[in-house]
């Protein structure tokens, strides 16, 4: 597969699933019994939210944090059918093909309060052209990673 590196028109966050601990986060998603929510990135449909029949996480669609930016697709078939389960949040991905940054709004964060992101990424070929991004994560203001998917971590 080709690697794309243009960063502006391949900005892809295909899936995010963040879990962040501490106040509470006042969007349609309500944080789980543990203070955890977690984000389906791209999960369309008239589907809301789902429990993950192998982590029993609740899922949320990120429809309530990112609003009417980017796209979702969902993954080639032939990423579906694989030798392990895959797991459901990403079957559909969201993209980025227009604009720099493109945000998820957490609301009600307390300043100095601790919160836990875990990022997880699929491209799948949902576009048909195989071209594996690279793309960096910022969190507010500050850089966090550059996620190269074509490198297992």
């Amino acid at each position: 597969m080709e690697q794309s590196t243009a960063a502006s028109p391949w900005l892809l966050l295909l899936c995010l699933a963040v879990a962040a601990t501490g106040g509470a986060l006042q969007a349609r998603a309500q944080p789980d019994v543990n203070g955890f929510i977690s984000i389906d990135c791209g999960l369309a449909g008239k589907t809301r939210s789902y429990v993950d029949d192998t982590t029993k996480l609740l899922y949320t669609s990120d429809t309530d944090f990112i609003g009417n930016v980017g796209s979702t697709h969902n993954i080639s078939a032939q990423y579906m059918v694989r030798p392990t389960h895959l797991s459901r949040r990403y079957h559909s991905v969201r993209s980025f093909p227009d604009g720099v940054r493109n945000c998820y709004t957490l609301r009600s964060l307390v300043p100095g309060g601790k919160y836990l992101l875990r990022a997880s990424f699929m491209y799948g070929d949902y576009d048909g052209l195989g071209s594996l991004p690279i793309f960096d994560l910022h969190v507010g203001v500050n850089y966090w990673q550059t996620v190269n998917i074509s490198e297992p971590d």
